[in-house]
């Protein structure tokens, strides 16, 4: 079972229009058009989607797996504990033993 980092990065935010506002001003982000219920940065090779949600939260990394049932089972084998685990193509978040939140992507 092979794991490979997605460029994808989640930041659950209170006050979504502040939070775009910083990181387009601020940080240079730039906006990718989007009809979805959040908003999607670029810089570089990275993706950021800032989603409102009423408590903020660190990022969400995100995991490219091959198999999402099987990487479950390894990840809750080696102490991560399921957020949410909605099956493929759908969120499914994992904290790992250290606080760190992913989400698991089936390719």
């Amino acid at each position: 079972m092979s794991y490979e980092m997605s460029p994808n990065i989640a930041i659950y935010v209170s006050d979504l229009d502040r939070a775009k506002e910083f990181y387009i001003k601020t940080l240079g982000f730039a906006e990718i058009p989007s009809s979805e219920r959040w908003v999607e940065l670029r810089s570089g090779p990275n993706n950021l989607f800032l989603m409102e949600c009423n408590s903020e939260t660190g990022p969400v990394h995100e995991l490219f797996v091959e198999d999402l049932n099987r990487a479950e089972d390894k990840l809750l084998a080696q102490g991560c504990k399921v957020i949410r685990w909605r099956g493929k193509g759908q969120d499914c978040y994992v904290e790992d033993p250290f606080g760190v939140r992913f989400n698991v992507w089936e390719k």
